[in-house]
């Protein structure tokens, strides 16, 4: 039964059917807009002091499967650390610190504390690597592998992965 109503409820009814200001589907979609804005988790980057922080949004499933099957079918040695660092550049929403209690992008240059993120070249020149990939720039700025590592594990569980999938996942990378 539950097949049948899969198939049978088109993705695009719900978008087009209008909904009356004030009505439960109004704010049932204002809801899960706020959710949905609000989805986002900063966390710090290991080892620095005073702190740098990454504010990134859920990992997609399918981009974490996709990084785990590109990184067990590589030869190079670095593959899991390079897919895991693609998945991070990928997530990520900004780079910042705090001072005084404020957000402020680490980009001495920014206009109106918009954030750097690691596909930005200014990024990569703050960190004294070649533009190119974004990969590359997470790298510069994670001081270990591990670090990068740690941090897709902590961000898949936090996006509702189960902590058995991931370690069950990363295993042979």
């Amino acid at each position: 039964m539950a097949d049948e109503l899969e198939h049978e409820i088109e993705p695009e009814t719900t978008e087009q059917t209008p909904a009356p200001e004030g009505s439960v589907l109004a704010t049932l979609r204002e809801r899960r807009e706020r959710v949905q804005a609000a989805l986002v988790k900063d966390l710090a980057v290991p080892r620095y002091d005073p702190p740098i922080y990454v504010r990134y949004k859920p990992l997609p499933s399918r981009r974490l499967n996709a990084a785990n099957k590109q990184a067990a079918a590589s030869s190079d040695k670095d593959a899991e650390v390079i897919a895991n660092a693609g998945i991070l550049a990928e997530v990520c929403v900004g780079v910042f610190e705090v001072v005084n209690g404020r957000e402020v992008s680490i980009d001495p240059e920014s206009r109106d504390g918009e954030l750097l993120r690691f596909a930005d070249r200014r990024l990569a020149e703050l960190l004294g690597v070649k533009a190119g990939k974004a990969s590359e720039v997470v790298r510069a700025l994670y001081a270990t592998d591990g670090d990068i590592i740690s941090t897709v594990n902590d961000l898949g569980v936090w996006s509702g992965f189960a902590r058995e999938q991931l370690e069950r996942d990363s295993e042979g990378n």
